[in-house]
């Protein structure tokens, strides 16, 4: 029995040995894509397959590059265009499906990497289908310019002043704060910054207290400030003034020690609490009310691309927008943390800024096409979307949409952001010119009651489907 049984495993070993002569080694490409985990190496690794033709590197890179990347819309669009070189239309098709879903625009007509599955009635489904995301939906018009002589000066910031019903922007160049009056009046309300050690440097976030009189600057030495050197880049602080004459009054310095820092977007909430992002350390700082203390509120590890942040009406509610991940959600009272995460409807990547708003978050999303505005409707816990309702999106004027304020019923939202025309140094890159930069406003509930009710009938459309 034990001769047998020998037998048989060297039998066994012989066959698994001989199978395993008889399979090809990895290429060196394979076990490049095996042995990358990040995304820089993928791509280069893809655009080399793809040059060369060889589409199963390409998918096998690509597949790797959504699984560390998955709510990326041009990688997932990537793929799909992987899958139809190949001539694999099934996984093309549903990487497709996947993006329109989530109201993305692709070309789908005029991309020649897509020729394999343009001859299937389901490519013009799904064409026709995301044609209808690229159309101009809402009715943003202009409420004031920049004129393109000083928007070089990248005024990136917005808030609004109740008691003046002027809008304020701070510029990235000089630190200055510009008043826009109602009439449309422009003037100066801080002068340009002198930076050295103790700043002001850029002004990069604005939050106006009309009731006490006074304007926060979040303010950082970074490259784009014209005065910026190698002592102090990588400073910041919070800078506080007085509203209607834009005298400093005090200001409160990140420690030095902890450089370089970089202040992404701030929010005061009503309860006079000041809160801030750390766009560097991926940290939210805080500033309490009559305090002059800056105090970590709250640390990640698992999110690295923390950009915007407000609270709800309480202030007990602090939502943080990831751009990669989705909206992070923290309780202030018990200090629990949830998350909107991304969905096969809704793509929370990509948001510019974020304001709550009639237990709603408004977010503006420039991260793909089309640029757009939603309203995402919240439950009464504040921790459930029950709707989501466009209210902007593919509007002609849209070129990387900026920050917004809510003014009375209306929303008000930099259109076109002059930023992605410049370098590190805030300087015109080659062939771009400065444009007047534009703020639209529109209705903050444009069409909500008609959406809503369209929603409401499409999903009693679905549950009698169902129901059969």
């Amino acid at each position: 029995m034990n001769k047998i049984f020998t037998l048989a495993c060297l039998c066994f070993f012989v066959s698994a040995n001989a199978q395993f002569l008889e399979s090809k080694p990895p290429t060196d490409r394979e076990l490049k894509i095996n042995n990358a985990n990040d995304v820089a190496t993928l791509m280069r690794v893809a655009m080399i397959a793809k040059k060369e033709g060889k589409y199963d590197d390409l998918i096998k890179a690509l597949e790797k590059v959504v699984k560390l990347k998955p709510s990326i819309p041009v990688f997932q669009y990537k793929l799909a265009q992987a899958y139809s070189l190949a001539g694999k239309k099934s996984e093309a098709y549903n990487a497709l499906i996947a993006l329109q879903k989530q109201g993305i625009y692709y070309d789908l007509a005029n991309d020649p990497d897509l020729e394999t599955i343009k001859v299937h009635n389901v490519f013009n489904y799904i064409k026709e289908n995301m044609d209808v995301s690229g159309k101009h939906y809402g009715e943003g018009i202009e409420a004031f310019n920049i004129n393109k002589s000083f928007s070089g000066l990248l005024f990136e910031s917005l808030t609004f002043d109740e008691k003046s019903q002027s809008f304020l922007m701070g510029s990235l160049r000089d630190g200055s704060v510009i008043k826009v009056e109602s009439n449309g009046n422009i003037s100066r309300l801080v002068e340009p910054t002198p930076g050295g050690k103790n700043g002001p440097w850029a002004a990069l976030s604005l939050a106006a207290d009309s009731k006490n009189n006074v304007l926060w600057v979040a303010s950082a030495a970074i490259s784009q400030f014209g005065k910026v050197d190698k002592e102090t880049s990588g400073l910041s602080g919070i800078f506080k003034y007085e509203l209607d004459t834009g005298k400093l009054i005090s200001s409160i310095l990140v420690p030095e020690n902890k450089r370089p820092t970089f202040i992404r977007d701030m929010h005061l909430t009503p309860k006079g609490d000041l809160f801030f992002i750390d766009g560097i350390k991926n940290l939210v700082l805080k500033i309490g009310k009559d305090s002059n203390d800056i105090t970590v509120a709250f640390a990640t590890q698992k999110y690295q691309n923390l950009r915007s942040i407000t609270s709800d009406e309480t202030g007990d509610i602090l939502y943080v927008s990831d751009n990669e991940e989705g909206i992070i959600i923290l309780s202030l009272k018990d200090q629990q943390i949830f998350n909107f995460s991304n969905k096969p409807d809704l793509n929370l990547t990509g948001i510019s800024d974020m304001l709550f708003d009639d237990n709603s978050l408004i977010i503006l999303q420039n991260g793909f096409k089309p640029e757009r505005i939603m309203r995402l409707k919240l439950n009464d816990s504040k921790f459930v979307i029950n709707r989501i309702i466009p209210i902007e999106a593919a509007n002609p004027q849209f070129n990387n949409l900026s920050y917004g304020a809510v003014v009375g019923e209306g929303l008000f939202f930099i259109a076109n952001s002059q930023l992605p025309k410049t370098n590190l140094y805030g300087a015109l890159l080659p062939g771009q010119e400065w444009e007047h930069m534009v703020v639209l406003s529109t209705n903050k509930h444009y069409k909500e009651a008609e959406t809503i009710k369209f929603q409401e009938e499409l999903e009693k459309q679905k549950q009698k489907v169902g129901g059969k």
